[in-house]
C-alpha cells in the first residue's frame, strides 16, 4: 500500500506484488537466491521515518509499520539495517547511483551485513524484471471503463484495478487481493459492511471510479470493479469522490472521514451514513486505518 510522503514505498509494494504473485515453489527459489533479511529505515525530506522489513530468508514477505518495532514484528532478525533517504532509495532503484557509492558519501547507513548492502542494485532490479513480467503490471488499464468485467466474465486481478498515475488504485488493488484470498475475513467484512461503495478520484487523466461491491453473497470475482457502478450494473448506496492523493492519506491515516468532511476534501452521494463504514474495510486490509 502506498504510503504518503514516501515515494519510494512504490519500490516497496512492487517487490510485496511479485512475493504475493508467485507460486509459493517459485517464492521459495527466489528466497533461495538472496537468504538475507532487509531492514530499511527510510527518511523523507521532511524528516518523516518509515520502516520496512523485506523477509528473503524464510517466508518471503514484506511488512512495514512506523516504528521499527512495529515493521519487524513477526519477521525474522534483520540480517543487514539500511538507513536511507526517500529520494537516495529511488535512484538507486532506478539505476542512477549506486549503494557503494551512496554509503562511501555517507547517505546510506548501513548495520550488519555489509556485502548483502552492495547487493541492493541487483537485487532491486531483478524484482523489477519479475515485476514487468506479470501479466498487466506493467501497463494499468488506460480508462477505467476499458476494464470493466461483463457479468458472468473472469475476476479482475489486482493488477486490472491499477490505474497509472492514481496512487489510491494501490489502495483499492490492497482491498481485492485481502478479501479475495481470505474467504473469512472478506464474509465477515461483508457481513459488517452490506453496501456497495464507488470511489472517484480525481486524478492526472481526471476522474476514475472504482466500485467496492462488499455485501453479503460478494465473490472474488465481484467485490472489486474498476469502472462506476452504472457501468458494472450495480446500484452504489454512496459514492465517495475526493482528490487521490487525499484517498491515500485516508488509508494510511493522516487525515480522518470527518476531518475531510469538514473541509471539503471528501464528498459523497446517496447514504452518508454507509461511508462511515469505511473504517472497517481499510483496518481488515492493513493495520490502524483512518477513522471515519
Amino acid at each position: 500500500m502506498p504510503i504518503s510522503g514516501f515515494s519510494s514505498s512504490a519500490i516497496i509494494d512492487q517487490l510485496t506484488n511479485v512475493l504475493t504473485s508467485l507460486s509459493a515453489e517459485d517464492r521459495k527459489k527466489e528466497v533461495s537466491k538472496t537468504k538475507a533479511v532487509y531492514a530499511f529505515e527510510v527518511v523523507n525530506a521532511q524528516g518523516q521515518k518509515h520502516y520496512f522489513v523485506v523477509d528473503l530468508k524464510q517466508a518471503g514477505k514484506v511488512t512495514d509499520g512506523s516504528t521499527e518495532a512495529e515493521a519487524a514484528k513477526g519477521q525474522p532478525k534483520p540480517d543487514i539495517s539500511i538507513t536511507i533517504s526517500d529520494e537516495t532509495f529511488i535512484k538507486i532503484s532506478e539505476g542512477k547511483t549506486t549503494a557503494a557509492g551512496e554509503f562511501m558519501s555517507g547517505k546510506v547507513k548501513i548495520k550488519g551485513n555489509m556485502m548483502l548492502g552492495m547487493k541492493l542494485e541487483p537485487l532491486l532490479k531483478r524484482f523489477k524484471k519479475l515485476a514487468e513480467n506479470l501479466p498487466a503490471l506493467s501497463a494499468a488499464p488506460s480508462s477505467s471503463s476499458s476494464a470493466v468485467k461483463s457479468s458472468g466474465s473472469a475476476a479482475a486481478s489486482a493488477q486490472d484495478i491499477v490505474a497509472k498515475g492514481y496512487e489510491g488504485s494501490l489502495v483499492i488493488a490492497q482491498i481485492l487481493k485481502a478479501f479475495a484470498s481470505d474467504d473469512a475475513k472478506r464474509n465477515a467484512a461483508l457481513k459488517n459492511t452490506n453496501a456497495i461503495f464507488q470511489i472517484d478520484l480525481k486524478g492526472p487523466e481526471g476522474v476514475k471510479s472504482w466500485v467496492l461491491n462488499l455485501k453479503p453473497g460478494a465473490t472474488s470475482a465481484d467485490i472489486v470493479l474498476p469502472g462506476t457502478a452504472a457501468q458494472n450494473k450495480k446500484t452504489a448506496g454512496v459514492t465517495l469522490i475526493l482528490n487521490d492523493s487525499d484517498f491515500v492519506d485516508l488509508a494510511s491515516g493522516k487525515i480522518t472521514g470527518q476531518s475531510a468532511f469538514m473541509s471539503g476534501k471528501l464528498k459523497s452521494k446517496g447514504n452518508v451514513m454507509l461511508a462511515l463504514k469505511l473504517e472497517s474495510v481499510l483496518k481488515a486490509v492493513k493495520g490502524p486505518a483512518a477513522k471515519l
